[in-house]
């Protein structure tokens, strides 16, 4: 083999060796694109802001207990943001105020609530338009009765632990719901030895985002 050939062989090994780690780069850099594909429909299917919706709501708020005793139905109303972060949960920030009138005496008890729930629940029909649930969570309310009715209550926070069980449903971007919740109250001295829970049951609309 003279020196020519010699030089030519050389040359062409080393351009392949020079090559190879080039097209091991490509092949790298296609893989992690592809990967990096897969990663982001993931996290865009769980994201923690998945199905973001605000609502308004409104219905029917009773006290069980002593409460029950001194003040008659009255009515609610409320505003919610939630999400959903994964399939099956969704969770829940929200505010609602309530008035209550006095059985036996003119005025009635207000509440402020502002409070926090966990759903749980699956997503039904085709597009996962039907979602039942249920849910627990945590709040604290303002309790104020109105003039003359403080010979009854307290001004005072309370705790609550909402549980609750409705079903919501998506029109595009428009959501409508309805839920049943009963809410354990700590137990906080109102006035009085005043005690009770409170059941309400409402309605929802809102939009989704």
């Amino acid at each position: 083999m003279n020196s020519k050939t010699r030089w030519g062989l050389g040359a062409i090994a080393a351009s392949v060796l020079l090559a190879a780690p080039a097209f091991a780069q490509d092949d790298y850099i296609q893989d992690d694109d592809r990967d990096e594909r897969i990663y982001d429909e993931g996290r865009s299917d769980t994201g923690v802001f998945r199905d973001l919706n605000v609502s308004l709501s409104g219905g029917l708020n009773t006290y069980t207990g002593d409460i029950g005793d001194d003040t008659a139905t009255g009515g609610y109303l409320g505003v919610q943001a939630s999400s959903r972060p994964l399939p099956l949960l969704g969770v829940e920030l929200g505010y609602e105020g309530s008035r209550n009138p006095f059985e036996e005496i003119e005025g009635g008890l207000w509440r402020h609530n502002v409070g926090a729930l966990a759903k749980l629940g699956p997503e039904l029909l085709q597009n996962g338009n039907l979602r039942p649930f249920v849910g627990a969570g945590f709040g604290v309310s303002a309790l104020n009765p109105s003039e003359g009715g403080e010979v009854l209550f307290d001004n005072d926070f309370v705790t609550e632990v909402p549980l609750a069980a409705g079903v919501d449903y998506n029109f595009g971007g428009v959501t409508a719901g309805a839920r049943a919740t009963y809410r354990l109250m700590g137990g906080e001295d109102l006035g009085l030895a005043q005690d009770g829970n409170i059941f309400n049951f409402g309605l929802q609309v809102g939009g989704a985002f």
